[in-house]
């Protein structure tokens, strides 16, 4: 089955983003009473940004955050990643990571080049939305 896919421009100032300076910014995807929600897997799959050399953290201090596996029967075995890409090394080192996991995924990543943000988003099987973000590439380059 093909995964869902769309993009839109957003206003630039109305949600995070990348944060200047940094590779991939993970963000919300959920806001609980002024609580900022990220998935559980948000603090490994940042050690494993750190760890190839990226810079990499969340919107929000992790302190203020609550980082939970699943919100209801809908997103049981849904695993949820919203980022801000700020490099190209961001975005390749993103979908390396995701090519490791299986399962449902929904990524929702934020682009910003300065003068238009864009949103895109994908839905469905881990390979078909790595899939669907190689062929998304915001940096129309290859690789290094």
């Amino acid at each position: 089955m093909s995964p869902k896919v769309s993009i839109v421009a957003t206003d630039s100032h109305r949600e995070p983003g990348p944060r200047p300076g940094a590779d991939v910014t993970f963000l919300p995807f959920a806001d609980d009473d002024g609580i900022p929600v990220y998935d559980d897997s948000t603090p490994e799959l940042i050690q494993e940004l750190l760890a190839a050399g990226l810079t990499a953290g969340t919107w929000h201090p992790p302190a203020e955050c609550e980082f939970v596996s699943s919100r209801g029967v809908l997103t049981d075995s849904l695993l949820q990643i919203g980022v801000g890409i700020g490099s190209s090394a961001g975005w390749y080192a993103l979908q390396t990571l995701l090519r490791r996991r299986g399962g449902q995924l929904r990524v929702v990543a934020i682009f910003d080049n300065g003068t238009e943000r864009r949103r895109a988003e994908v839905t469905g099987e881990a390979a078909d939305v790595v899939q669907a973000l190689t062929t998304l590439d915001p940096f129309d380059s290859e690789p290094s």
